[in-house]
Parts: C-alpha cells; sequence; structure tokens
C-alpha cells in the first residue's frame, strides 16, 4: 500500500496501474477481481493457429500465462494454469452451464464476410460465437470479454479472441518484420506479447496510461516488451490479490483506479440486450448491472452487455435490471496484417 502510494506520487496522476470497474460513470462501484484463492483454469482451442509451426502458438499461451503466475505465486493467491485443450469455440459465459471454460481461441473470418446484415446476431452481440468470426473493430488485434457480478465486481468468466484475419501472428524472437515483407520467421504480432497484456485485463486490469507498461493500450508491428510484466503491473498482482487474504476492491486499495475512454453502449433488462461497438483504444471499464450467478452453477434470469475497446459503458440505470454484466477490452495496432494476401 506505501509502496503504491510513493508510486503514484512519482508517476503523478498517472497511478502504477489501473483497475476496471463494474461502471467507471460511478466512482464508487466495484472493481473487477477474481475471488481469493481461485484456479484459473485457462483452456487454448485446439485449433491452435494454423499459421504458426508445430505448437508453437500453445507455447506462447503457456508463457504468458507462466508470466502472471510467477508474480502471484511470489505475492498472490491465484492460481493459473494452463489446462487441456479444448474443441470449444465460444468466447462467453452461460449463467444455466457448471462448465463455462475461460478460452482463448484465434478468430480465421471476419463476420462482415460472412454473416448477413440482417441477421439479429448483429444486434444481439453474438455474431462472433454464432458464426464462429470476428466480429469487433478490424483494428483490434485481440479482446477479452470478461463476465462478473455488478453487485460485488467478482469475476465469473474469461475469454479471449484473436484477430487472424486482421494480423499475422508470430512467435519467434527477431528480427522485426519490415514492411510488405510479413512472414512468420519474423516478428509481427508478437502471440506471447498480445496474450500477456489480454491476460491482464481477464485478471481486472484496465488499459494504463504508462506508455511502457504491459496494460498500455496500443502496440506496434514487432513489439515484444509486453511479455514482461512493469513493475505497476506486478504491484497490481500483490495488492489484488494479497497472499492469505480476501482479494481487494477499489477501496481498499491505492494503486487503482478506473481509466478513461470512448464510450461503448448498453442495453439492459430482464432478457438479453447487447449495444455498442468496437473501435477506439483508451483505457477504463465498461460493465453494469445488478446482481449475477456464479461460474459454477451460475444464476437464472437475462444478460445484458457493454462493450467497447478499453472504454466506457453505459449509465448504470441502463442495465439496472440486468443479472449479468460483461465487459470486452480490446489491445489495438495500427498495422493490420500488411502485405498479406486475404
Amino acid at each position: 500500500m506505501f509502496l503504491s502510494a510513493l508510486l503514484t506520487l512519482a508517476l503523478g496522476q498517472c497511478g502504477p496501474y489501473t483497475r476496471s470497474r463494474v461502471s467507471d460513470l460511478n466512482p464508487n462501484s466495484p472493481c473487477l477481481r477474481w475471488r481469493e484463492n481461485s484456479l484459473l483454469d485457462w483452456r487454448i482451442n485446439d485449433q491452435g493457429n494454423p499459421e504458426n509451426t508445430g505448437d508453437a502458438e500453445f507455447v506462447a499461451a503457456d508463457r504468458a500465462l507462466a508470466t502472471w503466475q510467477n508474480e502471484l505465486t511470489t505475492c498472490g493467491s491465484l492460481t493459473l494454469t494452463a489446462g487441456a485443450r479444448t474443441s470449444s469455440r465460444l468466447a462467453q459465459f452461460d449463467k444455466t452451464s457448471g462448465t463455462n471454460q475461460n478460452v482463448v481461441l484465434w478468430r480465421f473470418t471476419r463476420c462482415a464476410q460472412i454473416v448477413p446484415s440482417s441477421d439479429l446476431c448483429w444486434i444481439n452481440g453474438n455474431c462472433g460465437n454464432q458464426y464462429d468470426c470476428w466480429e469487433h473493430s478490424a483494428g483490434a488485434l485481440a479482446l477479452t470479454t470478461t463476465s462478473f457480478e455488478p453487485s460485488t465486481g467478482l469475476i465469473l468468466d474469461s475469454d479471449i479472441e484473436l484477430n487472424t484475419p486482421g494480423f499475422l501472428f508470430t512467435t519467434v524472437d527477431s528480427p522485426v518484420c519490415v514492411s510488405p515483407n510479413f512472414s512468420v520467421a519474423c516478428v509481427a504480432t508478437d502471440i506471447q506479447n498480445a496474450l500477456t497484456h489480454e491476460l491482464g485485463h481477464a485478471l481486472g486490469l484496465g488499459h494504463s496510461c504508462l506508455s511502457g507498461s504491459t496494460m498500455s493500450a496500443g502496440t506496434a508491428p514487432g513489439e515484444l516488451s509486453k511479455r514482461v510484466l512493469d513493475p505497476g503491473s506486478k504491484l497490481a498482482m500483490c495488492e489484488i490479490y494479497p497472499k492469505g487474504k480476501a482479494s481487494t476492491d477499489c477501496a481498499a486499495d491505492a494503486g487503482g483506479g478506473a481509466g478513461g475512454g470512448t464510450a461503448g453502449g448498453s442495453g439492459g433488462g430482464s432478457d438479453a440486450g447487447s449495444a455498442g461497438g468496437t473501435g477506439g483504444s483508451g483505457g477504463g471499464a465498461a460493465g453494469g448491472g445488478s446482481a449475477g450467478g456464479g461460474s459454477a452453477g451460475g444464476a437464472g434470469g437475462g444478460a445484458a452487455s457493454a462493450r467497447g475497446c478499453g472504454c466506457t459503458g453505459g449509465a448504470d440505470g441502463a442495465l439496472a435490471f440486468a443479472l449479468l454484466g460483461i465487459l470486452r477490452w480490446v489491445i489495438r495496432r495500427p498495422n493490420p496484417r500488411q502485405g498479406l494476401p486475404e
């Protein structure tokens, strides 16, 4: 706590790390976090990314998990594991299911190319799961969807999608690809770099305003620096998930706070509803609602979603009758798939 205060003082208004809240529009809303001592079993989709050779993409994902686990082993209470590969291609939390998985998967097709514009999935925000396609911003290289209990901020499930139609994902350490000569033999969009960032969102962190942070919102082609946790992200794990204690809400930690960003949108009601869109690269959190279900049994009732790209969610009142909040984060890069055939 004292170290966090010193870092915040030294950095001015930009704290050492940024936490995601249930609603940025309500500064008293809970911060997102897993329950203390949770075992987070991550399941990589067994299709992997066919553009990578051998098991390179799976090894990169395991290394990203290990990066966070190493810090949690030192001072935290969570356990992150790489479970058996899964055939699931659903990035969602099912309240009625007792077998939800934290899934990492690569999407291979843009929804805009295969989904009719009249399909209601565009309104409901579930084209990606319905058609197994990338429904988000073309400029977003990865997106994390986190489901949580809006009344407490406790996370129930988290899933990560990677945008293969827009970006070439690589696993080598060097050299950096030079446009237009992109290939898996050089560093284009590094998988370990991207997943380390996205896992930070899954653990309750928002985008940081520190340019050198693991959780900074943007990335350039060839970037590898996010493979390594910055001091603020390490501190976050110690303060949010202190070993031997309950995970902490925002009121109990000095490092957190929610970031800003561009409004995404919201929907609500006792049945399902969604709105918003993708695009933008600011920090912040989205979400809202009232009470939610647990990851084991889940709760009945409808769900609502607020989505954006590290964006602020809709007003609290818009989701007042929702039973489940959903937060979506992305990391963006300005150079989608240059020099590569579609």
